[in-house]
């Protein structure tokens, strides 16, 4: 009787070994899908994140496989062991942030033991930079022109209009998303716009152009171009400034818009903005 229960051990220590096995692959797939989520949830955001995957590991360390992120303010998601290792990685982190570059680092983590005790933990460190976002105002002819080349040049687009999709059906389809907007300063200012992002402002209604512009320049961005004459563009400088805004505030905006290259058609007039759209991207516009 001893015999068999003595013999029956290792069949439960066997099977609850798999059972472990399965319960820790099984919580390992539930933090990588989660993982996996929040980077789509940071790319669709426009967040700056870097993401920290155990490479290589040996000798006394904390884990020998682990993933986390860290984003670009400072918080991070997941593990790679926690401890002096963990806090290490994440300010390595968000220096390669900074930098804008990818990192393969090692760390050495000697015991009181001696040699044969110490860690030892390489950990790649891969920086995620969103697409800058391109707001465009107006889904018209030139602003349908406009969402068209810009994918292909590394912006993600937000297209806002005050008419129904059905109406502008291409310029929609064009766009990564769509926001049907009524009242137009406060609906822009509600809607979640990332700081840096670039505002190419075609409406077709000239009586709210003044709201949108007002609203871009509230919204911190790194770029703001206005389709408008130059009579158009003075009347509205008139009326900004009426409501407070500053002379340095107002030679921020681009006007007129894009660069000239002597076209007049809405094709023409979207490869000129998206050409100055692309100098200021770059860092290589010299304005004055």
């Amino acid at each position: 009787m001893s015999s068999a229960k003595c013999e029956s051990f290792p069949l439960l220590a066997f099977f609850l070994s798999g059972w472990y096995d399965n319960k820790n692959e099984r919580e390992e797939a539930a933090d990588m899908e989660e993982l996996l989520q929040a980077q789509l949830n940071a790319q669709r955001a426009g967040v700056s994140y870097a993401v920290v995957t155990i490479a290589e590991a040996s000798g006394s360390v904390p884990r020998t496989s682990g993933k986390m992120l860290v984003y670009a303010d400072g918080h991070s998601l997941g593990t790679i062991g926690g401890g002096p290792a963990e806090r290490r990685a994440k300010a390595d982190a968000l220096a390669q942030l900074d930098a804008g570059q990818n990192a393969f680092l090692h760390y050495d983590f000697p015991t009181p033991g001696g040699a044969s005790c110490a860690g030892r933990l390489s950990i790649l460190i891969e920086v995620f930079q969103p697409k800058p976002l391109l707001v465009v105002f107006g889904g018209g002819h030139v602003g349908t022109s406009l969402l068209r080349l810009a994918a292909p040049t590394g912006f993600r687009t937000l297209l806002l209009d005050d008419r129904a999709g059905d109406q502008i059906p291409d310029a929609v389809s064009l766009a990564s998303r769509f926001v049907r907007i009524q009242n137009v300063e406060r609906d822009i200012l509600n809607t979640p716009i990332p700081e840096h992002a670039f505002f190419v402002l075609c409406g077709h209604d000239h009586a709210v152009d003044g709201e949108a512009l007002a609203a871009a320049l509230q919204k911190s961005p790194k770029y703001i171009g206005m389709l408008a004459s130059r009579r158009k563009i003075q009347s509205l400088f008139s009326q900004l400034r009426q409501r407070g805004f500053t002379d340095e505030q107002l030679s921020f905006i681009h006007t007129p818009i894009g660069l000239d290259l002597g076209g007049e058609t809405p094709q023409e007039l979207a490869v000129g903005i998206l050409a100055q759209l692309l100098l200021v991207k770059n860092g290589k516009e010299s304005r004055g």
